[in-house]
């Protein structure tokens, strides 16, 4: 695996990871998106650099914004991307990492996530309900929701937010701002992953595992794993699922949800993400250091 520093990889359970790259920040690590289409991530720290990282973890574009991003969303295609700082303020993002435009959202902003191709950010509230900017930062609708929701991401073949609150809702809502469906939760949520191929929605379900529900929001499976399930990251067909715990561990599951890896890493995750294809998976350790796992 080219270090020692990953040995912990291979003293788990099934198939480690066969080659590795990494990357660390130069300080504490607040945002984390990737960029499908792209192949290429981009990371924030709290010194309010942000870096583009192309597919092989090296460092492409490097800047430094205004103030430390709090939270960090970027499209698909990579062209545009949003991020989140202080209590409310969005500032959207070229693929230069050159800044767009800022501005202000009427209340403190509890997430953000932005659409595939780059148009629409949505940005929830601490209290209840979220709006959505278009990408010229104007409020392009407003969404309605009984609680707040604290995950959030889009789907790729449709115009629709897939997002859930910590405990009690998850919902799917019109990029129009109309409620398409809600259901009630029965669990604690840590994390959202969504399967686009079939619309399958992995909820982070903390003491109870994973939990997958179809695209209109019925439980179809779970499954149960050793620890605190508190992030999750999906490849597009499903046929990969990445989920880290509370207590330390990181699980790599197939579509049926049946061990491929499992090991206990040195740092505690921060981020999870999967390639489309299913072949690889970053995760972003509270160490500040992003790692590439190839299978």
């Amino acid at each position: 695996m080219g270090s020692d520093q990953f040995i912990w990889m291979n003293r788990g359970a099934g198939t480690p990871p066969r080659s590795v790259s990494s990357f660390r920040a130069e300080s504490k690590v607040t945002g984390f998106s990737a960029m499908p289409e792209a192949g290429d991530y981009v990371i924030s720290d709290d010194l309010g650099t942000l870096y583009r990282l192309d597919p092989f973890m090296n460092v492409s574009l490097l800047t430094r914004l205004q103030e430390p991003v709090r939270q960090l969303c970027w499209s698909a295609t990579g062209n545009a991307g949003s991020a989140l700082s202080g209590a409310n303020r969005i500032t959207r993002i070229d693929e230069k990492l050159k800044v767009l435009w800022s501005c202000e959202v009427p209340f403190k902003c509890k997430v953000i996530a932005i659409d595939p191709f780059g148009v629409f950010t949505f940005a929830a509230s601490e209290e209840e309900g979220a709006i959505l900017l278009d990408d010229r930062g104007k409020r392009a609708a407003v969404i309605k929701s009984n609680r707040p929701l604290a995950y959030a991401e889009f789907l790729f073949e449709e115009p629709v937010i897939i997002a859930a609150a910590e405990h009690g809702l998850l919902g799917a809502y019109s990029v129009s701002g109309e409620k398409v469906w809600e259901k009630p939760l029965w669990s604690n949520v840590g994390g959202l992953s969504i399967s686009q191929q079939r619309v399958h929605i992995h909820l982070a379900a903390l003491n109870h595992g994973i939990k997958v529900y179809d695209g209109q929001g019925e439980n179809i499976t779970g499954y149960i794993l050793e620890g605190t399930v508190n992030r999750i990251a999906t490849s597009y067909r499903g046929q990969q699922v990445l989920a880290s715990t509370v207590e330390n561990q990181l699980y790599r599951l197939d579509h049926d949800g049946a061990l491929l890896w499992a090991a206990h890493p040195e740092s505690p995750v921060s981020y999870l993400s999967s390639d489309p294809l299913g072949k690889t998976g970053v995760a972003v350790f509270e160490d500040n250091q992003a790692v590439l796992m190839k299978w």
